[in-house]
């Protein structure tokens, strides 16, 4: 990244800076405000412009200092990372403008003050983070905001790059063309060959580039630093895809030891504080859900019995945590005796792929099965498998044994986690997902858990379910 490219993301920087600080002021004048005007708590005496100064100026520069020592603005995160360090930061800020007004004694900040001010002041920070974020991706959707790319490569890697940034405009890049030694795969017939290597000086001249995205085959690693080296000069931010598939698969640290430095990798897992917060997460919903369903459930069950021969409920033999089984609940959607036509089938022909696609006029899913399937309904009595302890609430798509057989190695990292009632799959792809598209989203997810991203999977699972998109 040169230097022209630092100095646009050092403005943004401190106009991040400025806005967040006015924001943090802000509370505290609101806080002062409310507390007074509502004669909430204990009357205070009046700020003046000396308590004024004395109190915004400390709280701007140990704002400015908490936010320093977080590394607030240091790079981009996702929301809901951005809005728990903003939250960190405001909860530091708070705890060291405790101890100055102790010491100072400039004056004393009643608790109902100080209540109100962390209140405004989360809720200022969060929404102003919203709204921006909103407002970009709207743009982003109509084509405005965003940055000129050009990938490098014709491997995986860049196929799949140029597809998801098509397909999710809100990631900030526009691919307008491919440079690339070799001749398009059929997949890339549809974006233009801006020319080969040699040329790329030019090429990111003329066509007035922001992002150059080096997505080589692994033996060309030599081509990688050659391409760094011709963007040495140009005003463009230059990233490289690894094109190992496995690294997807693994969180990665980087240290150095002398001037050499190391990429440590290590497997995608959720333990620890993370394990004990998603578990409790898990009961206190799944124990909800159950609680307000069971009239529902009892009605589907009734249904089901009453139009079609068999069990309510069935059980399936699924894959778990650390590919431990699990019998699985769901409401029976298949005419009996389905489940054998598929197991004959997988037997007969030792080659199928590793992950059959579901037929959308499937002859065996009865009519009621239809129905359930289309609303997912057919999936509330695994809210039993949670609390059980067998599933969570998010998680990766609970396997069959059959398919779990055939994963390659780095498929089976998704089994470092139980199996989720929603997730990933199940929001971004659902039935229309190839194996490899799947794990990677999961694996995504596991790697960068968090108990709002948990939320927001949740969320975003209903405007799914409603579209019904590979539902059948």
């Amino acid at each position: 990244m040169n230097g022209t490219v630092r100095r646009e993301d050092a403005v943004s920087r401190n106009l991040h800076r400025l806005l967040d600080l006015c924001l943090v002021w802000t509370a505290v004048v609101l806080a002062y405000v409310v507390k007074e005007m509502g004669q909430i708590g204990i009357p205070t005496d009046p700020f003046g412009l000396k308590e004024i100064l004395l109190t915004l100026g400390p709280m701007g520069l140990i704002w400015l200092t908490a936010t320093s020592i977080l590394e607030t603005y240091s790079y981009k995160r996702p929301l809901t990372n951005t809005i728990t360090n903003l939250t960190g930061a405001l909860a530091l800020t708070f705890a060291l403008f405790l101890a100055f007004a102790y010491f100072s004694r400039v004056f004393v900040y009643p608790r109902w003050f100080l209540v109100f001010f962390i209140a405004f002041g989360t809720a200022l920070l969060s929404v102003s983070r919203i709204v921006k974020e909103e407002l970009r991706h709207a743009l982003q959707r109509r084509g405005r905001l965003l940055r000129r790319a050009v990938v490098v490569g014709t491997s995986r890697s860049a196929i799949r790059l140029i597809q998801t940034l098509r397909s999710h405009p809100t990631y900030g890049l526009s691919p307008i063309g491919v440079v690339s030694d070799e001749a398009l795969p059929v997949e890339l017939q549809d974006i233009e060959r801006l020319g080969v290597i040699d040329d790329l000086e030019e090429i990111l001249t003329s066509h007035r580039i922001d992002d150059l995205i080096v997505a080589l085959p692994g033996h060309q690693h030599e081509r990688v630093v050659e391409v760094a080296h011709r963007c040495q000069t140009k005003s463009v931010r230059l990233r490289v895809v690894p094109d190992l598939i496995e690294v997807i698969a693994v969180r990665a640290t980087l240290s150095e030891i002398g001037d050499i430095p190391l990429i440590g990798l290590r497997d995608p897992v959720i333990s620890g504080y993370h394990a004990i917060v998603k578990r409790t997460f898990d009961l206190i919903i799944a124990s909800l859900v159950l609680a307000v369903s069971w009239p529902v459930m009892v009605g589907i069950a009734l249904v089901i019995r009453l139009t079609s021969k068999g069990p309510a409920l069935f059980k399936q033999e699924r894959v778990g945590e650390n590919g431990r089984s699990f019998q699985m609940y769901k409401f029976r959607s298949m005419i009996v005796g389905a489940e054998e036509e598929i197991a004959r089938a997988v037997k007969l022909d030792e080659l199928a792929e590793p992950l059959l696609p579901k037929e959308q006029d499937d002859p065996r899913v009865t009519p009621v099965g239809r129905v359930l399937r289309r609303w997912s309904l057919d999936e509330l009595p695994q809210f039993l498998n949670v609390v059980k302890g067998h599933m969570s609430i998010v998680g990766p798509r609970p396997e069959e044994r059959w398919i779990v057989d055939r994963y390659n190695l780095w498929h089976r990292k998704r089994l470092s986690v139980k199996p989720g009632i929603t997730g990933p799959m199940q929001v971004d792809g659902r039935a229309d997902l190839n194996l490899d598209d799947r794990v990677r989203l999961e694996l995504m997810y596991i790697q960068n858990y968090s108990v709002f991203a948990d939320v927001k999977y949740i969320a975003r699972t209903f405007p799914a379910v409603w579209r019904g998109k590979g539902a059948y």
